[in-house]
């Protein structure tokens, strides 16, 4: 019999685990039910009220959800786990996963879509005081907080209540980041610099390729150091592995995202982003509680303020971002790996609001998270995306350190 846990260890046990080393039971039909028939519900009030654009856009964020969720794909983890053990296996995947994007965006941006009349562009933007603070910052909390940006949206679409709270302060730290945005865009900085606008195609995926290939040297020769072995588990195969129920193999989960990845890239017209819904979000909250968002410098530029001003829907973001949500909720009833429990732990929920806030706070001064600064940045050939990487390691690197008086 498997070890039984009080819903307060189980909470522990939960946040210090993998979602690949969680027992798998029968798949959850009522879950998958519901998250099928909302799914549906959603995609007819996009269709008919929005359009058929915002459609592709949520049916490509349950595809994002579904990969995310069963290939455990998370960057948090994957950093602590190469911080603390030098185990480097899922830093391996990621890389691997940049890889595949820095070729394929490569060839496409600033080309013609296939499915809408535009041109795709690149997420650029400069390389200031702003994003080495936001990067740091968004690399420390998102320790505490237990998730980064996409990590928060498929852990809390499997159930997981403590992302939930994440989500919830990750969402007014984005508003106060917005609120404070022209201080930090006021400091020193330089302009973008796009790899794709000052080389040829090749050359920048060539220039890329090799930088991250030595990172991959450089990691997997420290774990090597450390443990005597390099741990190729869950990277190439995994004998517990199911497409359907999971979990998928780190390299299945880097394809896939590679996959979808593009495909929003084809239909959105920029690479998939996260944290910009996070701050609409926070921003039509505080507009319907009488705030005068508008006013806020951020809130007064050409994108930001069509968005506030539209429809939440309109965001192409958000309707993503929902889509990851129900996408991860239903590979966790797939897999029988939703979370169930109903307390939490008093230093978890603090970990977790600290977390969320610094995080939201950070995202917006860095140009994104994970996902919009770091993979979209470096797909797109931007040098900003590599400043937050590095910078954003170093915060993970003392975000480690304090977690253990949270956890």
């Amino acid at each position: 019999m498997g070890r039984i846990y009080s819903t307060h260890n189980y909470f522990l046990y939960m946040a210090e685990l993998n979602l690949r080393d969680i027992p798998r039971i029968a798949i959850d039909k009522p879950v998958l039910t519901y998250g099928i028939i909302f799914s549906i519900l959603f995609s007819y009030i996009l269709y008919t009220g929005v359009g058929d654009r915002h459609l592709y856009v949520f049916l490509i964020g349950l595809g994002l959800g579904v990969s995310l969720y069963q290939a455990a794909f998370g960057f948090t983890g994957g950093w602590r786990n190469f911080i603390e053990k030098r185990d480097s296996k899922s830093l391996r995947g990621q890389l691997i996963m940049l890889a595949l994007a820095v070729v394929v965006f490569s060839i496409f941006i600033n080309s013609k879509s296939f499915i809408y009349d535009g041109t795709m562009i690149g997420a650029i933007a400069p390389v200031g005081v702003s994003v080495l603070v936001g990067s740091f910052i968004f690399g420390f909390a998102m320790q505490l907080g237990g998730g980064c940006g996409s990590g928060t949206l498929f852990t809390a679409g499997s159930g997981n209540i403590k992302m939930v709270i994440t989500l919830i302060f990750f969402i007014i730290g984005s508003l106060i980041g917005s609120y404070h945005f022209e201080f930090w865009t006021n400091l020193p900085s330089f302009k973008p610099v796009s790899l794709l606008n000052n080389f040829s195609k090749i050359n920048t995926i060539l220039i890329q390729l090799s930088a991250l290939g030595l990172i991959y040297y450089l990691i997997s020769k420290m774990e090597f150091n450390r443990n005597n072995k390099i741990n190729h588990n869950d990277i190439i195969s995994n004998p517990s592995h199911s497409l359907l129920r999971g979990p998928w193999p780190l390299l299945w989960g880097s394809i896939s995202l590679v996959f979808f990845s593009f495909l929003m890239l084809q239909v959105a017209g920029h690479p998939w982003s996260v944290t910009f819904a996070f701050g609409l979000w926070g921003a039509k909250i505080a507009s319907f509680l009488g705030v005068e968002v508008s006013s806020w410098t951020y809130w007064q530029l050409e994108y930001p303020s069509t968005a506030l001003e539209n429809s939440v829907l309109a965001d192409p973001t958000t309707v993503s971002n929902i889509g990851i949500i129900l996408g991860a909720l239903i590979g966790s009833a797939l897999s029988g790996k939703i979370t169930r429990f109903t307390s939490v732990n008093k230093k978890l929920v603090l970990a977790a609001v600290i977390g969320g806030l610094f995080m939201g706070y950070g995202a917006r001064l860095a140009f994104g998270c994970n996902i919009g600064a770091l993979f979209g940045g470096i797909a797109s050939g931007s040098l900003h995306g590599w400043v937050w990487f590095l910078f954003a390691f170093l915060g993970s690197i003392v975000g480690v350190k304090f977690r253990k008086y949270f956890y």
